[in-house]
């Protein structure tokens, strides 16, 4: 498979789900009502307002800030995956004040969220292209949301759920581990288990007739060398996950990888941010994933301004 099949999803279908969760959280948001419209504006006045970005980044988010704010008159100044600068204009707004005061703080909350994701994604990838994932490491329900800022900053998205992809993680292994050798845990039985669970995989995805790829995550080189050996007997492993090594040691497994089989794709994890990215994209691995990108970008600076007050 190539690195695309593996690593990268079509979210256009998605958009209802990002919609959907989007308009809830305008619902959590609202719930019984804004009181403190409601009570300090007693009748509708058309405004007109500007979302206006108040740092430099890639924008993402108008696809869920538009639709929490449909009923006003909103027009883009941006497309998504545009760079944006300190006092550049996003959307306009006209209409009804009340529905800005209450939808506003929800619509900003989704720019600057997927703008900050879509924004370190981008710094990475320009350095290291086609070699930056993200993770399932997101917040609930903002996965196809998160995924999209990172496929917008130009990352791959990796598999959204447990329904689009393999991915045979230690704690599989360890349970594989627990039925073959009553919870033994040495080398050779870890080994042993992965080989096992890659079997298990194939045998499913012929049977289920799925094109999914199959991936597994490994730990020393004595566990790769046992994945790699199973690609020519079972057609799996598509790809090698290297999980929580040093990069000296990513390289080694590498190596050792390549050796077997070269068509296996090689993608280390764990505890990776921009300051060390580089120390694994040289120790020869495809791709590397890290939550960084999810779970500690900073958001972008954005504020909903409505027109002649300031």
């Amino acid at each position: 498979m190539r690195k695309n099949e593996i690593f990268d999803r079509n979210l256009a279908k998605y958009k209802k789900q990002m919609v959907e969760r989007a308009l809830l959280a305008l619902r959590d948001d609202i719930e019984k009502g804004d009181i403190t419209t409601e009570a300090v504006i007693k009748k509708p006045i058309r405004m007109k307002a500007a979302i206006i970005s108040k740092s430099s980044g890639i924008l993402c988010g108008l696809l869920e800030a538009k639709e929490i704010l449909k009923g006003l008159n909103v027009k883009s100044n941006k497309n998504e995956g545009d760079k944006i600068r300190k006092g550049d204009v996003l959307l306009t707004l006209g209409g009804d004040g009340r529905k800005m005061l209450q939808n506003g703080r929800i619509a900003l909350n989704y720019i600057q969220i997927l703008s900050g994701i879509a924004t370190t994604t981008n710094e990475l990838a320009k350095k290291f292209p086609g070699k930056i994932c993200s993770l399932r490491k997101i917040h609930p329900c903002l996965s196809y949301s998160e995924k999209r800022a990172v496929k917008v900053g130009g990352g791959f998205t990796h598999r959204l759920g447990l329904s689009d992809g393999f991915l045979i993680k230690d704690n599989h292994l360890a349970v594989i581990s627990a039925e073959l050798f009553g919870g033994k845990f040495s080398e050779e039985e870890k080994a042993a288990a992965v080989k096992e669970a890659i079997k298990r995989a194939a045998v499913y995805r012929k049977r289920k007739k799925l094109s999914y790829p199959i991936e597994i995550e490994v730990e020393s080189e004595r566990q790769a060398i046992a994945a790699a050996d199973m690609k020519r007997k079972t057609g799996a492993p598509d790809a090698i996950l290297i999980d929580n090594k040093k990069p000296k040691e990513v390289a080694s497994i590498v190596k050792a990888i390549r050796s077997i089989d070269s068509s296996i794709l090689i993608e280390a994890s764990g505890g990776i941010t921009p300051k060390n990215a580089k120390n694994y994209i040289n120790a020869g691995v495809d791709v590397i994933s890290s939550s960084y990108l999810t779970l500690r970008s900073k958001p972008l600076d954005v504020s909903l301004i409505i027109k002649g007050y300031k």
